[in-house]
């Protein structure tokens, strides 16, 4: 796999040149893949289409779009660039017509994970409706987190007839889309997009008292393979399991009285800080993120909405980025998350991952990413949500919408004191 900077040395055409090439047009449409590092096979799809500067890929978690970086033609390969996330997709045309190479980090480290691709263009296949249990809506699933206080996760579960788009929402953030269909007696789902690869199997069982339940089996990128049951959240209440984790409490601070200070550079050098004039009175999020963090991904465009939306009225923003170690010594990933989700409030570079609580000692049980800390005129913590619920959470997303605008809402009509 090249480095960015040899691709560069290809050539980037502009959309008109595309538009003239004939033998480019064989690599638009829909392509049905998958992902394998010989241990576990990803099924995913993804599509190639004419961008306003160039051929774009598109990889997708649900209905939402990853796009790629307009093509780099290099050879009879075309290389689609994703910097935001630091992986590319390096693609070749095989003589049948099928698709084949590589998606992989730009910059190489102990992190790096290198998938094989193959590709084909779908079959056209007649609508299923082959019949399947109902399993649409909320089910609870008890898990032995690592994180404190979190006994058991949501899953959340779109059902249409056959086809299942499925999430599963912790403490830190949901799981992206997990989507596909019925087939022989089990949902088989999977997500590939962005930093996301996982696959997970779910299969309608019972509980001992003969309420309906599923068996999970969820396979990571890593081929990491865990089990989980599922249980409606009545049947689980029944059986006395744990419930899910509040997400407004998860994480606390030491004293509401104390002022949160935070003090740290951006990516040009400069130290903003809490006590800056800028932040005098106002009201302001500080969100504990990092770009290696899928969720944060999710949650950046919508952080940009509300400060659009809130900014006049006198609401600040600032995130507090928490990066490995290599990426902390050199953010290529983080300017490019910048520039990918066009942020116009100070993004910080705080620390490495592991420094969090030592950055932010006022934060009590700050272990996951993103956090948000909602901070009134005066300066001091009223409200702290943990994770992020995205658009595949359903009425989750829906909720935290509300709470985050009903929480700057509420804080900008209070006066300082």
């Amino acid at each position: 796999m090249r480095l960015l900077s040899t691709l560069l040395l290809g050539l980037v055409l502009p959309a008109a040149g595309y538009a003239t090439r004939p033998e480019l047009k064989p690599w638009l449409g829909d392509w049905q893949a998958t992902a394998s590092d010989g241990t576990v096979e990803i099924p995913f799809h993804f599509d190639i289409a004419q961008g306003g500067h160039g051929l774009e890929s598109r990889l997708y978690n649900g209905s939402d779009a990853v796009v790629s970086e307009p093509a780099i033609v290099q050879g009879g390969r075309l290389v689609f660039s994703y910097p935001a996330f630091d992986r590319q997709l390096e693609l070749q045309r095989d003589s049948d017509g099928s698709l084949s190479g590589h998606y992989a980090a730009i910059h190489p480290s102990s992190h790096s994970h290198n998938w094989q691709i193959q590709a084909h263009a779908p079959v056209a296949e007649a609508a299923s409706r082959v019949p399947a249990p109902d399993v649409d809506g909320l089910w609870l699933v008890p898990a032995a987190s690592k994180k404190k206080n979190e006994h058991a996760w949501r899953l959340i579960a779109h059902q249409k007839f056959s086809e299942l788009s499925a999430a599963i929402l912790g403490v830190g953030g949901d799981s992206g889309a997990l989507t596909g269909e019925w087939q022989h007696g089990a949902w088989r789902l999977s997500n590939f997009s962005g930093t996301r690869a996982e696959v997970a199997t779910l299969k309608p069982d019972h509980a001992g008292n003969g309420d309906l339940t599923l068996e999970l089996d969820l396979v990571d990128g890593h081929g990491n393979h865990s089990h989980y049951t599922a249980y409606r959240p009545e049947t689980a209440h029944k059986l006395g399991l744990p419930e899910a984790a509040d997400l407004s409490t998860h994480t606390t601070v030491r004293d509401p009285d104390e002022v949160f200070a935070f003090s740290f550079p951006d990516l040009n050098g400069h130290r903003i800080a809490n006590t800056d004039p800028r932040f005098k009175h106002k009201v302001v999020l500080v969100d504990v993120s990092g770009s290696w963090c899928p969720n944060c991904h999710d949650e950046a465009p919508f952080l940009e909405a509300l400060y659009r939306k809130y900014h006049a009225r006198g609401l600040e923003i600032v995130t507090l980025d928490f990066e490995d170690p290599d990426q902390f010594a050199d953010p290529t990933r983080l300017r490019a998350f910048i520039q990918q989700y066009r942020t116009s409030f100070p993004v910080l570079l705080a620390g490495t991952t592991d420094q969090a609580q030592e950055k932010l000692p006022q934060a009590v049980n700050l272990d996951s990413w993103p956090t948000t800390f909602f901070i009134a005129r005066d300066g001091r913590v009223k409200h702290i949500h943990t994770g992020f619920s995205a658009p595949a959470t359903g009425t989750f997303h829906s909720a935290i919408t509300t709470e985050f605008q009903q929480q700057i809402e509420s804080l900008l009509n209070q006066r300082p004191g």
